[in-house]
């Protein structure tokens, strides 16, 4: 069963699973990708989805870390007339450790690649939806009332498209929250998910939009090749 849990300094959410479990998730969202992206923008927006997935994939085949869970007592082995060669008492759980603002645009992003007319009966459909139920569950527990009542319904009402996404405009949220200690991520996390879904309440978004769009035709630069700062190398959870 998957599991999510944020992690000691909030820096994101710890995200646990077995084989099936993670593998199951990774498939279910790779099932709204078509082959080829309409634009190059679009193809930004499915790339920063594509991060995640690059971890999830790179957990279920070991290169994260992991951790043996309880799976079956002395007393149930006994019940069930099973010997300790026949199964063991553990089950074997493969985690990761995402950034809490980079889940919460991929949040936003894959709404845009869904197509909700046939969702009613769709199995990856309902695998993401369950897994961004356990993300926003994490957080309801670690927050008021107030505060996370705001923050799913930014998330709910949240709508982007290819031709509005600004992906420096992200991931300089991104290296802001990096940066800052627990307290500060406490301090702030409300109003750094408000700039994500409610990014065009901000005229620094569509400063920044303007510039990096000047930017890239003018020197002839993919968006994507334009960043203000990188990503810290060392992320404190």
């Amino acid at each position: 069963m998957l599991k999510v849990e944020l992690t000691e300094n909030l820096g994101g959410f710890k995200i646990l699973g077995d084989y099936e479990d993670l593998n199951n998730l990774y498939k279910s969202i790779c099932n709204f990708f078509d082959k080829e992206c309409k634009s190059a923008k679009e193809e930004i927006m499915q790339n920063h989805i594509f991060g995640f997935l690059y971890d999830v994939r790179h957990a279920y085949q070991g290169d994260r870390e992991y951790l043996l869970v309880d799976n079956l007592s002395d007393d149930k082995r006994e019940w069930f007339g099973l010997k300790k060669r026949d199964v063991s008492n553990n089950n074997l759980y493969y985690s990761f450790n995402y950034l809490l603002t980079d889940i919460i645009v991929d949040m936003v992003l894959i709404k845009y690649f869904i197509d909700y007319k046939d969702t009613e009966y769709n199995a990856n459909y309902h695998m993401v939806n369950y897994f961004y139920s356990l993300i926003l569950n994490t957080l309801e527990s670690s927050l008021t009332k107030t505060k996370f009542n705001k923050i799913k319904k930014g998330i709910i009402n949240s709508y982007i498209n290819d031709k509005i996404f600004i992906p420096q405009w992200f991931d300089n949220i991104s290296i802001d929250y990096i940066k800052m200690d627990k307290e500060k991520r406490e301090k702030n996390l409300t109003k750094l998910l408000n700039m994500i879904y409610n990014y065009n309440d901000y005229q620094e978004y569509f400063r920044i939009k303007r510039e990096v769009e000047e930017f890239s035709e003018r020197e002839n630069c993919p968006l994507d090749n334009i960043c203000y700062e990188d990503y810290p190398e060392e992320i404190i959870w």
